[in-house]
């Protein structure tokens, strides 16, 4: 074979290579449900396995109060059979969920349960140690361990089952499974209000960094003055954890703009080497989604304590009347906030997802 002949060949073959490769990356709807399943039995044995008295049971409330996880005030017997129950409930509903014929009582009974446990993996089991070890990071300051690890295994989970939910929903409805286009071409009620979204993640988080620039200055805004000055004579690195924290809530504000700015979709010309190329899309939702989870895992935490505190039902009564509103204020807004920031990224994708390389719609 000559070399004409070899170009020609290239050309006629490379589109044909490049179409298999796509199909092969969005194959993902065919094995999502079937790894959900995976995971509710591979996590199911492991409740088994400390229902029956095995080391290890993860959900310790460890001191942190109203701080913990809802899921810590379970002992072992009750947590083992609840999570037992369900990961058997999720294979059972998973098979279901791969037949070709959707009759109505189980379609819907699929989609509650897939979406509910999604939910409650994400907000009944997390606590403020993810989001806390993530802003640490920043001090360069790393504390992981087993029960951290459980949280980050549910999260998968999680995913793993609003994935499957997604697909299932788009086959009941005769969407593209891959895409979730329709004939129709509507357009997706997150695109039109994903600037809405945008802005309220963007504001969310300000009045958390407020509040910590102003103890770094040493203004003692919502807490007890004499509470700061002890606090930060007993921790030498105060003022600088409160800057850090800060800032990390005011940058990613404005990162998080750039989900419905310019500078979002293309690097701004200034920047060195990739100045002017397009912005990959998953370098925005990937972060963003991580943040989102844990940022709404928190705020749930933070949120179920101050009503409890408001109801009189537990200890951080004691720390709001010790320290001042500013102690745990503004993480009322951190649920909107996470939320927001989901949304808005999935808004994001959505705009900006390129033409569908199965259905060839755009």
């Amino acid at each position: 074979m000559n070399n004409k002949e070899r170009m020609i060949t290239l050309n006629v073959t490379s589109p044909v290579l490049n179409k298999e490769a796509k199909t092969k990356r969005n194959r993902w709807p065919s094995w999502i449900g079937y790894t959900a399943m995976l995971w509710s039995a591979l996590y199911g044995a492991l409740h088994l396995y400390w229902l029956l008295g095995g080391a290890g049971y993860p959900f310790k409330n460890e001191g942190m109060g109203l701080f913990a996880a809802m899921v810590t005030n379970l002992p072992v017997q009750i947590g083992g059979i609840v999570f037992v129950t369900l990961c058997l409930m999720g294979i059972g509903i998973g098979l279901v969920m791969q037949k070709p014929h959707y009759r109505a009582f189980s379609r819907r009974f699929a989609i509650a349960y897939s979406w509910g446990f999604s939910v409650a993996l994400l907000l009944f089991i997390p606590d403020t140690r993810l989001i806390a070890a993530m802003a640490y990071a920043f001090l360069f300051k790393f504390d992981f361990n087993w029960e951290m690890l459980n949280q980050i295994i549910c999260i998968i989970g999680a995913l793993f089952w609003m994935m499957a939910a997604v697909v299932y929903q788009r086959k009941t409805r005769h969407a593209r499974e891959y895409c979730g286009r329709t004939d129709d071409g509507e357009t997706s009620l997150l695109i039109r209000w994903g600037r809405w979204m945008t802005m309220i993640a963007v504001l969310a988080p300000i009045p958390y960094a407020l509040i910590r620039f102003s103890w770094a200055l040493d203004i003692p805004l919502g807490i007890d003055p004499q509470f700061l000055k002890d606090f930060s004579t007993a921790n030498p690195m105060a003022r600088l954890t409160e800057w850090v924290f800060g800032s990390v809530c005011i940058i990613g504000s404005l990162l998080t703009l750039g989900l419905i700015q310019k500078w979002g979709e293309v690097f701004p010309r200034w920047f060195p080497f990739i100045g002017g190329k397009r912005v990959p899309i998953m370098l925005a939702v990937i972060p963003a989604s991580i943040v989102a989870i844990a940022v709404t895992a928190a705020g749930f935490v933070f949120t179920f304590g101050i009503i409890a505190t408001a109801l009189h039902l537990g200890p951080m009564d004691n720390i709001l009347h010790s320290q001042g509103w500013g102690a745990m204020g503004p993480m009322i807004f951190w649920v909107p906030w996470g939320v927001a920031l989901g949304l808005a990224a999935i808004a994001y994708y959505y705009r900006r997802r390129s033409r569908c390389s199965r259905c060839g719609r755009g």
